[in-house]
């Protein structure tokens, strides 16, 4: 459990991301916890008008992550190497832990530590600017128009000289 206990802890309990006040980022998931509480679960999911899918995706990501590392820290005392010697789903079902980088080839372990693993790796994404970028923004929007070719480079020539500029501040 060292996503717990270790230097990685502070960073595990708190915000993952610190979303400041006032920002766009802040607005969505203020909204988000607006819906949440009303009790309708297929409002509360649904995109704001007007708004940006992978910007509504990264803050609930983040908020879902933040939500579960704090249920989890109230079961820990529970689970421990001794008492969940597995991780499972029942007798049927027995998880292994890879992460294709670090532990190429599944292993059994521990609960606790099969959920020290998945946290740290979940938070590790969390923290990659190019899956959930801190700053959203013009620049942001460009780069997923031009990765996903949603917008024709043709129908973007007026703006060239400011789309370079923009570009240009990045590197």
């Amino acid at each position: 459990m060292s996503f717990l206990f270790s230097s990685r802890s502070s960073k595990t309990f708190k915000p993952k991301k610190n979303i400041p006040e006032g920002s766009h980022q802040y607005e969505l998931l203020k909204h988000a916890e607006a819906t949440l509480g009303s009790g309708n679960l297929r409002q509360a999911v649904m995109l704001p008008e007007g708004e940006d899918l992978n910007e509504w995706i990264a803050v609930n990501t983040v908020d879902f992550f933040n939500q579960i590392n704090m249920l989890y820290g109230t079961i820990t005392e529970f689970c421990t190497e001794a008492s969940c010697p597995v991780m499972s789903a029942g007798p049927r079902y027995e998880y292994h832990w890879a992460d294709g980088t670090n532990i190429k080839k599944p292993i059994k372990c521990s609960a606790p530590k099969y959920i020290d693993y998945l946290m740290t790796w979940v938070q590790d994404q969390l923290d990659d600017e190019t899956l959930f970028p801190s700053k959203i923004g013009e620049l942001t929007l460009w780069k997923y128009s031009f990765e996903f070719n949603l917008i024709d480079r043709r129908e973007l020539a007026p703006l060239q000289e400011l789309i370079e500029k923009l570009g240009s501040k990045d590197r």
